[in-house]
């Protein structure tokens, strides 16, 4: 299948989890791929891949939250495919602790990292899309709709990136420009993982799983090709839940 042939696709946190599903999806549905994360050996690995797949794919590690570093990234991938057709913002951290434990510095480096790194990729990167009527999306989280404990600055973060998308799908929209974003949950990555802090109350985590057995990236990277897609173009402002029915 190659719904994609022909698309230039920039992808923030593409070595693991979502970030890398969604590339190799669209890398075997022809597009053009440039990846970045700032985990190199990993992020190597899933260019090869992606290449390997028949996609004309770079990598360049580069910290979302460097303003300058961000500049350059999209600035080195309009020099490459001469344009940008979708935007797609992966990239993030989560940091356990309990909340009167939680750290300013943790705090504003994750929404540093999760929030204003997503807003820098899109504002340097729009220009490029209005000229495409491209696409943007970006991946929030179901924390962004329901509290979580012992995470309040991720679950800060992802709401803030639920708003960003839906301000920018009103200002845009009419310029032809598509942003929506995707709310995971109970999605088997690193993040997934059980926190690493003293007594946790399991009862109030496990409030955040889903109904049945947890989904692969996979399902994400599929929601996340088809947004992409011309089925989709009157799709925008949208925040979709992919959480097994969690918050239903």
């Amino acid at each position: 299948m190659s719904q994609h042939q022909g698309k230039a696709i920039f992808i923030t946190g593409a070595s693991t989890g979502i970030g890398r599903a969604t590339a190799l999806r669209l890398a075997t549905e022809g597009a053009s791929l440039f990846l970045t994360d700032i985990v190199k050996d990993e992020l190597e690995n899933t260019t090869e891949k992606c290449r390997s797949l028949g996609s004309e794919a770079t990598s360049l590690e580069f910290d979302v939250g460097n303003e300058a570093q961000v500049s350059t990234a999209i600035s080195s991938m309009v020099k490459q495919f001469t344009k940008i057709d979708a935007v797609i913002n992966v990239a993030g951290i989560q940091l356990w602790s309990h909340s009167h434990e939680h750290s300013l510095a943790d705090f504003e480096r994750t929404l540093l990292v999760n929030l204003v790194g997503t807003f820098m990729v899109c504002k340097e990167a729009i220009p490029h899309l209005l000229k495409s009527f491209g696409s943007i999306v970006n991946v929030s989280s179901t924390t962004a709709l329901a509290g979580i404990p012992y995470s309040v600055a991720y679950a800060a973060s992802k709401a803030g990136v639920l708003a960003l998308t839906k301000s920018l799908a009103v200002e845009y929209g009419g310029k032809g420009l598509q942003v929506n974003c995707v709310n995971p949950g109970g999605i088997k990555t690193e993040m997934s993982k059980m926190p690493d802090i003293e007594e946790p109350d399991l009862k109030l985590l496990l409030r955040q799983s889903p109904l049945g057995k947890f989904s692969e990236p996979e399902s994400v990277a599929g929601l996340i090709s088809y947004l992409l897609t011309e089925e989709a173009q009157h799709i925008n402002g949208e925040s979709i839940r992919i959480d097994g029915g969690a918050l239903a």
